[in-house]
């Protein structure tokens, strides 16, 4: 019978009860992690919403207790390892204080009009952090004005915003690649449109910037979209011409390929080629390349913390500007 039920009705909290022989009240207890339901209760009551397939409808929780302990989480295109590292710290914020995340990635300009007309995102959630998207220009008509929402990696006037210092980075590789005796290259990403995060650009400028006020210049810089074929294409092509070079990636993502390509072309890496690339991602450490260290936990930490605040009223102030600062990191690459 439950299975008929499940395949052709919504199965409500009502039909778990009846299920674990509880009432409604310890269902929703247990839906919200309660201290006050015993193990034995806790765990039938588990196993009646596992078995019958129980889906929470966020709206009616919200309805009946003012909050659906949700937190949506919207990035742009993820690659690599940032992304993992983001959310494993926010979502351990976010368990601590009871609260689930859903992740929204905005993959290209669909997912961003499905997000628009789509109400049930934006309305079922009790808190918004936002990667790599200017809010203020790209998603403020969309919001709702009570929803509290953090800016992670974009300065925003209306919200809290979560920044690293990517200028700063870039001016560090740049003080560093000024004093060695090569030709000088960047691979990097180029916006394309408004949905893409601008860091690639900020740490660019800060490397430019760097090497010029030492007298130095980018002897050529490489565009390339974020996967690694057409990156080897590009590292190929550097060190067809070129036999001892220092290279930028401004992504940990696409050093790899590089330093992949120099040793196959049995080039020694860390001597006739220096690659530094930027995050500090796990790859990074394991390949020992050298890079700039951007705090991506202490970031998230930070946003999730911040956004649990302004959900629970204790910041009521303007919108604060948090810059963490990133630190280069000198290994063998």
């Amino acid at each position: 019978m439950a299975k008929a039920r499940r395949k052709y009705q919504r199965v409500t909290i009502k039909d778990v009860a009846e299920y674990a022989q509880v009432g409604v009240g310890t269902v929703s207890r247990v839906l919200n992690n309660s201290p006050h339901v015993d193990e034995t209760t806790r765990e039938r009551v588990l196993e009646a919403i596992k078995n019958l397939g129980y889906m929470p409808n966020p709206h009616a929780r919200r309805l009946s207790t003012g909050s659906s302990q949700l937190v949506t989480v919207i990035t742009p295109e993820m690659k690599g390892d940032f992304y993992q590292i983001l959310m494993s710290s926010i979502d351990e914020v976010l368990v601590k204080y009871g609260y689930s995340s859903l992740l929204y990635p905005l993959y290209n300009e669909k997912k961003f009009e499905a997000l628009k007309k789509s109400s049930d995102i934006l309305l079922s959630t009790d808190g918004l952090i936002v990667d790599g998207v200017n809010v203020d220009s790209v998603m403020s008509h969309i919001l709702n004005p009570q929803t509290p929402v953090i800016c992670l990696e974009q300065d925003s006037d209306k919200y809290d915003s979560i920044m690293v210092d990517n200028y700063y980075g870039g001016v560090l590789v740049g003080d560093y690649f000024a004093d060695l005796d090569m030709d000088i290259f960047v691979v990097t990403h180029r916006k394309s449109h408004e949905l893409e995060s601008t860091v690639f650009d900020e740490r660019l400028e800060g490397f430019q910037e760097s090497l010029e006020k030492k007298g130095r210049s980018i002897d050529k810089i490489y565009y390339v979209p974020l996967d690694w074929e057409s990156t080897f294409e590009v590292a190929r092509r550097i060190f067809f011409r070129f036999k001892r070079c220092a290279i930028f990636t401004t992504t940990d993502y696409l050093a790899v390929p590089i330093i992949e390509v120099a040793r196959t072309m049995q080039l020694d890496v860390g001597k006739d080629v220096r690659v530094c690339g930027f995050d500090d991602l796990p790859i990074a450490q394991v390949l020992e390349i050298t890079t700039v260290r951007q705090p991506i936990a202490e970031m998230g930490y930070l946003a999730a913390e911040s956004l649990i605040k302004r959900i629970n009223k204790k910041i009521k102030d303007k919108p604060k500007k948090y810059i963490l600062k990133p630190e280069l990191v000198v290994r063998n690459t």
